[in-house]
């Protein structure tokens, strides 16, 4: 199964924007991470938004953030929202729900293994999370040219100190 860059592109910026919950992203921000064309990621981001996963702040200030619950989208999710179409092959209904005439679909075994093989993909792809492909998250900021993420332990307390003995 391949999928549309549409998709790639839409899993591409959930992730960047994962990656960078910190803060606002520009689509040229991401598009130079990736060094992907930003007139595709423009359309992509709208889509996201529509679909409330990608808050999107106009004006001079501002950018693109993850909305709240995305971290816990699971990847099969944003597949089937943004891929168009599910049809592996001719017999199967596209997205119109137009299938071409087969001489053999009454008794044909093929279209079933391969709705089985979609299913399973999806079923596979459904137990993965946007947050979860957040991580290692430095490591996958540093790919993307995004700051490091350093971790700052909270001040410990100072221990009480048990009288020495002289040894």
């Amino acid at each position: 199964m391949k999928l549309t860059d549409y998709t790639d592109y839409s899993l591409r910026v959930m992730l960047y924007l994962a990656l960078r919950r910190d803060g606002l992203t520009t689509i040229q921000e991401i598009s130079d991470a990736y060094g992907i064309s930003k007139n595709h990621l423009m359309k992509v981001v709208q889509r996201l938004g529509e679909l409330g996963w990608v808050d999107t702040i106009r004006g001079r200030n501002g950018g693109l953030r993850l909305a709240a619950d995305s971290l816990a989208l699971s990847v099969g999710e944003v597949v089937r929202q943004t891929e168009s179409d599910f049809a592996l092959v001719g017999c199967f209904p596209d997205e119109h729900g137009e299938r071409r005439a087969c001489a053999i679909e009454p008794h044909c075994r093929l279209k079933h293994a391969l709705a089985a093989a979609r299913d399973a993909f999806l079923a596979e792809l459904d137990r993965h999370t946007i947050g979860e492909l957040a991580r290692p998250r430095a490591e996958l900021a540093g790919l993307l040219g995004l700051a490091p993420v350093v971790f700052v332990p909270p001040a410990k307390k100072a221990a009480a100190r048990s009288p020495s003995r002289g040894h």
